[in-house]
């Protein structure tokens, strides 16, 4: 019996050394490069990013409002307007019993505008247009200047009862004055005062509204 002491004493050493070898090839295994072992820390887990907000969309571009000019051609025989929109214009040129609506585009302080009754060609800057226009034949050139309503141009396209259609224009001088033609089932003549306020007119006894043009 007094053998078994140091082979018991012997065989406790070579099982603790080999729990102690466990151990430590698992702490190699999780730490190759022996970092943790040498701080004595566990591993720890790295932070996900934090979520970057979402850009802030721009507002949209504001649009420069319309302008427009009226006025008397030079001599006071008709009276025309121009409403420039971005880089398109509106004419209208009348003398009460002729008239001619006109459309085109604008650039560099320039406008041509183009109808199938006349044409108009200007220089225009913030405060005034000048230029030459014609209706059914006759020519005139102006120098016209910027208004703001209830001055401007103005126009009616509706069915009244009856059927008959209605088509007309104003232009609302900065005195007050209107000149237009308002054209009923297909027959023209001046047209009447219309609300510079509201756009209200009564045609043949029924009350439509014109828009104003810009």
């Amino acid at each position: 019996m007094a053998r078994k002491g140091p082979l018991l004493t012997l065989l406790g050493g070579a099982v603790l050394a080999g729990a102690l070898l466990g151990a430590n090839l698992l702490v190699t295994a999780d730490d190759p490069d022996g970092e943790l072992a040498a701080a004595g820390t566990s591993p720890t887990p790295t932070a996900a990013p934090a979520a970057q907000p979402s850009p802030t969309p721009e507002p949209p571009a504001e649009q420069a409002e319309p302008v427009t000019y009226v006025g008397r051609v030079d001599g006071g025989g008709a009276s025309v307007a121009i409403v420039i929109d971005g880089d398109q214009a509106t004419g209208y040129v009348c003398d009460g019993v002729i008239e001619a609506w006109l459309t085109g585009a604008t650039g560099d302080g320039e406008l041509a505008l183009r109808g199938q009754r006349g044409e108009l060609t200007a220089r225009f800057d913030a405060g005034s247009a000048a230029g030459q226009v014609t209706a059914d034949g006759r020519s005139w050139s102006f120098t016209i200047e910027q208004v703001a309503p209830p001055e401007g141009l103005y126009r009616v396209a509706d069915t009244i009862l009856g059927g008959a259609e209605v088509d007309g224009g104003w232009i609302i001088l900065p005195d007050g004055t209107q000149i237009g033609v308002l054209t009923v089932g297909g027959q023209s003549e001046p047209a009447p005062e219309l609300d510079p306020d509201t756009g209200a007119v009564t045609i043949d006894g029924a009350e439509v509204t014109a828009d104003r043009v810009g």
